[in-house]
């Protein structure tokens, strides 16, 4: 049995969405029984990240308005 413990990926970054879900993809088929976890821990992440981004452009928003 072959054991991979490094991946290395070409991007095109001029299509990062696409890239970004081709990575997740290729990376979850070397952990079968386990994409329900990475995914979760994923999707917690991203979702830390974009109330964080939200947040970040509410602020100046605010400042506008009420300024």
């Amino acid at each position: 049995m072959v054991v991979i413990k490094k991946l290395e990926l070409s991007l095109d970054l001029t299509r990062p969405t696409e890239e970004l879900i081709q990575t997740i993809i290729t990376l979850l088929e070397f952990f079968p029984g386990q994409q329900l976890e990475i995914l979760q821990q994923v999707d917690h992440r991203v979702g830390e990240m974009l109330a964080a981004l939200q947040k970040s452009q509410q602020e100046p928003e605010e400042k506008v308005a009420g300024g």
